[in-house]
Formats: structure tokens, C-alpha cells, sequence
């Protein structure tokens, strides 16, 4: 091994090489202790690798994403049966219902009180309704996909449902607590996006939300989301979700049939998540 700790390892289809940088605040780790971590780490990013590319085989060809743009709050929607659209945004299509069913029924497990983030085409927030939930709170920024919620809730004139106008990071001082939480809402900027989805630990939208899930579930209860992986969980998403709550199940969606052009998903599968507060977990 070189002195500046540089490690090259040859894979099935592709080389690997890996640099230790001097890190002054961390005693270096002795060379058999290292080489033992960084063996695992590329042991694993080799498989994740060669899996993804086969997953890879069977994507829709899919269209680029254009950059959000600002103002998001009073951007024109387009929202009919098949997609809701902002700014040119594929922010919902008719595809996601199998996914939308399973994720609402797992937050709908034992009824109760629901918060969904994100009202999108409606979809989750029927079915959530439909099971017997004691309430239902969402939170929406969009002023048209909000006209689009007051339409929607007349269909439900003896329900408890309450919306919540904004963005979620704005409005913590208007929200209770649930036992259950649905979070399935689209980045509100370009730098939003980057910083969740392409840079974030998490690889979901969602990871941002965690740390206020978790203050938000009563014991007992349960956090899902669209979890954006493919048919397992990376270990930095799996960390993530443990530093938040007590334990979670994943299950895996099939059968999903994305467009051709979607922007956001290529998959026929999506990993679902269900993240828990343990019923011995004291409230705040």
C-alpha cells in the first residue's frame, strides 16, 4: 500500500480506486482495519452496481426533468384523470394508485388521526378517507391544486378533514399529532431537489421530512413515503430512518407501469416504507 493510503481493486466490468484523505480531527484506522472496511464497501458498491445496471435493462426510456422554477405557490396546474403538472413538472400520474393504495393502507392501519403532506391528484387522500379514519389533515402549497382539493372534499361532506395551507416547513405550529403520516410531495425548487434527491443521504425527497415525522407520530404510530428505491434500501437510507424512529418494514410494489415519458420513475417496482414509533415511546 502507497503511503497516501490509495487503494485500487479490480471488478467484474469496472476498477474501483479509493483515496483516504487526511482528515487531522480522526486517528487514521491501522491498514488491515481499513483495507477490512473499505473491502465490504466496495464488495457492496460492486453489487449494487451490477444490479442496477440489470434493473436498469428493463427501465421505460423516460424524459429528462426540466429545473423548477420559483414560485411554485401560484403556478397553473393541470391535473385531469392521468397527471398533475406544475410548471412543466410531472408531479403525479394515474400509475402511482397501487403504490398510493399500499402506502395508505398502512398508515390507515388502526384509523384514527392522518396526515397526509401533499395532496397531488386526490388519490391517497380517497382511499384514506374510504377506510374509516377518525380525521384527515393535508398540507398543500398550490393555490390551483388547492381549488382542486375544495372540489374534492364536498365528495366527503360528513368527514373530518382539515387542509393546511403551505409548505410543511412553515407550518409546524398549525399541525398535532397523528397516527399516521403519509409524505408524497414534490421538491418546490431546483436546489430543494439537489439537495434531497440528487446530494441527500436519504435518496428520497422524504429524508428531509424524517426528523419532524417522528416528533409528529403518536406511539404506535406509522410513517410512509415514496421511498424513490428501486427493490431494497441503501444503508444510508436505512441509517437515516434509524436515527428517527424505532423500527421500520419495508415490502416491495410491483407491477408498476410508468410512461414511456415519465420524469421522475422508470421502474415496474418501488420499495414500500413503513417507519414506527414504538408504543412505549413517551410523547412530547
Amino acid at each position: 500500500m502507497s503511503d497516501d493510503r490509495s487503494f485500487q481493486y479490480e471488478l467484474p466490468g469496472f476498477d474501483v480506486s479509493v483515496r483516504l484523505k487526511s482528515d487531522r480531527n480522526q486517528t487514521a484506522p491501522p491498514d488491515f482495519q481499513l483495507r477490512w472496511m473499505l473491502n465490504r464497501a466496495v464488495r457492496e458498491f460492486s453489487d449494487d452496481l451490477d444490479h442496477l445496471y440489470g434493473q436498469m435493462q428493463r427501465f421505460v426510456p423516460g424524459s429528462a426533468r426540466p429545473a423548477i422554477a420559483e414560485d411554485w405557490q401560484r403556478a397553473a396546474a393541470h391535473l385531469d384523470e392521468q397527471e398533475l403538472v406544475i410548471q412543466d413538472q410531472q408531479v403525479m400520474q394515474a400509475w402511482e394508485r397501487p403504490l398510493m393504495r399500499a402506502m395508505a393502507q398502512s398508515v390507515t392501519r388502526t384509523g384514527g388521526d392522518i396526515l397526509e403532506v401533499g395532496f397531488g391528484m386526490g388519490i391517497s387522500a380517497s382511499m384514506i378517507l374510504e377506510s374509516g379514519v377518525r380525521s384527515y389533515t393535508v398540507i398543500e402549497c398550490n393555490d390551483a391544486v388547492i381549488d382542486a382539493f375544495e372540489g374534492w372534499r364536498h365528495r366527503y361532506p360528513e368527514k373530518n378533514v382539515r387542509l393546511i395551507r403551505g409548505r410543511w416547513q412553515d407550518v409546524r405550529d398549525q399541525l398535532d399529532h397523528y397516527d399516521g403520516i403519509l409524505f408524497d410531495t414534490y421538491p418546490l425548487s431546483q436546489q430543494e431537489y439537489e439537495r434531497n434527491e440528487t446530494n441527500g443521504t436519504a435518496y428520497t425527497h422524504a429524508g428531509e421530512f424524517f426528523p419532524l415525522a417522528a416528533e409528529l407520530l403518536r406511539p404506535g404510530g406509522l410513517f410512509s413515503y415514496f421511498s424513490c428505491e428501486i427493490d431494497t434500501l441503501s444503508r444510508g437510507h436505512q441509517r437515516l430512518l434509524l436515527q428517527h424512529f424505532d423500527s421500520f418494514q419495508v415490502s416491495l410494489q410491483t407491477d408498476l407501469k410508468p410512461p414511456t415519458n415519465c420524469q421522475y420513475w422508470w421502474s415496474e417496482s418501488m420499495v414500500v416504507v413503513n417507519a414506527f414509533k414504538s408504543p412505549d415511546t413517551e410523547s412530547d
